[in-house]
């Protein structure tokens, strides 16, 4: 289903899903209510992602593409045209993981801007590792030459190529901003992962360092929805 930004509602949200975890995408493919249902446990209240050009004229939404594993909003200002897209990875090397893949299509070189809100809806104890996120319900004592903690909860946020320029964590509010810069030469692609585990920080990663190539997710995906329809 293909619908025009300007008739799109603001309030409407679109499902999405996979064989572990479910979630809600609005009208900018942004994320809302991340859940595991199978222990009626919310990972993430929402994560916002905006974009802004350089020295550029505004990104404007066109359209809006509904597909039944991903959402796509297709962004543009002069000469330049961003898909984002909202994924559910499915029959991945884990399934409890979020995907964002952004196509980024300039004539002339641009610098995007992606200014990333995450509102855990819960205190969460944070730190960065190797340009990651690490988001924590409860550590416990961080152990190994990577300084690894078992939690009750574990989730691992980022950019499996490249590190955010800026950081803020609240661990009180349960918030993190961060902010990616990204050269744009003709075509670039930009990837944003999450992964969570409840059984030890290792799983997550695990998990994040199996889903790095993005396109063989999204490929995987399609194929199993295609199968399915």
């Amino acid at each position: 289903q293909v619908i025009e930004s300007e008739e799109l509602d603001d309030a409407a949200l679109y499902p999405l899903a996979n064989s572990e975890v479910r979630f809600f995408a609005d009208a900018q493919s942004d994320l809302r209510t991340l859940a595991w249902p199978w222990a009626n446990a919310l990972y993430a209240r929402s994560v916002h992602i905006a974009l802004t050009v350089f020295h550029g004229d505004d990104l404007v939404p066109m359209v809006n593409r509904y597909f039944p594993g991903y959402q796509e909003t297709i962004l543009g200002s002069e000469g330049l045209i961003i898909s984002k897209r909202l994924l559910a990875p499915w029959k991945g090397a884990d399934d409890r993981a979020v995907l964002w893949a952004f196509e980024c299509q300039a004539e002339a070189d641009l610098v995007v801007r992606f200014d990333v809100r995450i509102d855990w809806g819960e205190v969460l104890a944070q730190r960065m590792v190797d340009g990651l996120l690490v988001a924590q319900r409860n550590p416990g004592t961080q152990q190994g030459i990577y300084r690894q903690a078992n939690a009750e909860s574990t989730r691992i946020f980022g950019n499996p190529h490249g590190q955010p320029d800026l950081v803020e964590l609240d661990d009180g509010a349960g918030t993190a901003h961060l902010v990616y810069h990204v050269m744009v030469n003709g075509i670039a692609d930009v990837v944003l992962l999450l992964t969570m585990s409840d059984v030890g920080e290792q799983v997550a990663w695990n998990a994040f360092l199996a889903l790095r190539d993005a396109e063989r997710a999204i490929e995987i995906s399609e194929t199993t929805w295609a199968d399915l329809l």
